[in-house]
Formats: C-alpha cells, structure tokens, sequence
C-alpha cells in the first residue's frame, strides 16, 4: 500500500514539474514578445480596404499579440482533454 502512495506522488510530482516548465517557457515567449513590441516605436501605417490607420508600431504588434491570445484561449484545439 506504500507502494501506491510513492506512485501517485511521483506522479503528481512529474506534473507539477511540467506545468511549471511549461509556466517557465510561457513567460520566456510572453517577455521576448513584449520587448519586440516595445522596441518598435515608430510609426506605422495599416491599409485595410479603403481604410487607413496610423499608429506607432507597438501597437499593432500588441494588438496582434492580444488577438492571438484571444483566439488561442477561445479555441483550446491542441489543449489535452481533460478525462
């Protein structure tokens, strides 16, 4: 019986390791992101149809970065499912 509480907190062990790698490369990717987005402060033009938009470059790279955050937590396609 010891045995099978070894098992399960090595188990539990091993998936908390990995959700905190996975924390880990997130907020890697998420600060490597938001420098890319900060240091491009100058201005820059969106042409879309007949519309015109200017703005400074961050932020239609901020706002690139939010709707691919938007649309990865609105459609979890590559998320395990949970049993």
């Amino acid at each position: 019986m010891a045995e099978k509480q070894v098992d399960a907190g090595s188990g539990a062990e091993k998936e908390r390791a990995a959700r905190t790698s996975r924390a880990i490369i997130a907020i890697i990717i998420a600060v490597a992101a938001l420098a890319f987005v900060f240091s491009n402060v100058g201005p820059a033009t969106l042409r879309f149809l007949f519309l015109e938009f200017t703005m400074p470059a961050w932020g239609w790279f901020l706002a690139i970065l939010l709707a691919g955050v938007l649309i990865g937590s609105l459609f979890p396609w590559f998320r395990p499912r949970k049993k």
